[in-house]
């Protein structure tokens, strides 16, 4: 079985590949980078081991650029969206790098790609049942995602996931919680203040629920995805960890787990987003008000949320969050 990952390189699309691999999945890694990708698959023992078999392969492309697709989805049987634009959460709309350039335009730019390549029109309404032998969609979301949300990341995802639930592909949307775990940028930025501050800053009162999932299991749960699709047809499931807990609850549980004891110096959301619009004019954009907004967003998985997970894949169970973040002391 060939599984086409885009945003092969990435925090997410790169615990996917590895468990895909771990599976016994063929792997084409999508990347802007082919050099970039094999150093990085190289350094891994499951990237080293299907390297040797020739399970892993990767293809130079980049999803806001649709004529780099083509042959990058020829003979896959998945196609997981992972894609994710540098610097997130901090748009560029001059560079390009942007939710709805890459969030969405880059899922749409994939659809049409596989609808060229497995004989579908790529113009016109989409097709009610797809032709036979075209490959399964799998995309990555987010939990905050909803028709009615309307920030920026929000509304490009839910977009997104319109298109491709009205792609007449078989698909599958994994709208997951925060993710956390070796190499997350985000998590790592705040507590990165740490080890020059006394304290670590956080917009908003951090009082927001969040289900943190480790990065890991959600490249378990694709790799189960892909391997047992008819659980997971046409079925949008919601991700997170078994632990709901606040933000600043998670920060401090972090903090621990570094041996590190610091307090959480809460910013006014209203004062970041001011920051934000002065920032984000100096070059490199550091900040923008909606990032601020994105950073301090909460988002939990409901009761419901969890119970569709275990019924359809009962093996499946996230780790607590405290085993989770054990990385964090042996980092």
């Amino acid at each position: 079985m060939t599984v086409v990952v885009s945003g092969a390189t990435g925090f997410v699309g790169g615990a996917i590949c590895r468990h895909l691999l771990d599976a016994g999945s063929s792997v084409r890694a999508l990347s802007r980078s082919t050099g970039k990708a094999m150093a990085v698959f190289a350094a891994t023992a499951p990237g080293r081991k299907a390297l040797a078999d020739g399970r892993l392969t990767f293809a130079q492309v980049d999803v806001t650029r649709p004529e780099s697709l083509l042959a990058a989805v020829e003979h896959a049987e998945a196609v997981v969206q992972a894609a994710q634009f540098t610097g997130a959460p901090v748009e560029d709309p001059a560079r390009g790098l942007t939710y709805e350039a890459v969030d969405r335009d880059g899922t749409l730019n994939l659809l049409d790609a596989v609808r060229h390549v497995y004989g579908a029109p790529t113009t016109g309404p989409m097709l009610a049942r797809f032709p036979a032998g075209g490959p399964r969609f799998l995309y990555v979301s987010g939990v905050t995602v909803s028709a009615e949300a309307t920030a920026p990341w929000n509304r490009a995802k839910w977009q997104a996931e319109e298109t491709i639930r009205g792609s007449g592909l078989d698909w599958t949307i994994v709208r997951s919680c925060w993710m956390y775990g070796p190499g997350d940028v985000s998590l790592g930025r705040l507590l990165g203040y740490s080890d020059r501050l006394p304290f670590v800053p956080v917009f908003g009162d951090g009082r927001d629920a969040v289900s943190p999932v480790f990065v890991e299991d959600a490249g378990r749960l694709f790799a189960h995805i892909v391997q047992e699709p008819d659980r997971a047809i046409d079925t949008t499931f919601a991700l997170g960890g078994p632990d709901q807990v606040s933000l600043n609850e998670f920060l401090c549980l972090a903090l621990r787990a570094m041996g590190r004891r610091r307090p959480v110096l809460h910013i006014p959301r209203r004062i970041g987003r001011l920051q934000g619009s002065l920032l984000q004019h100096l070059p490199g954009r550091p900040l923008t008000p909606d990032a601020v907004d994105f950073v301090s967003q909460g988002g939990a998985v409901t009761d419901q949320d969890r119970a569709l997970l275990a019924e359809r894949f009962p093996e499946f169970r996230p780790v607590a969050l405290r085993q989770g973040l054990s990385y964090l002391a042996r980092a």
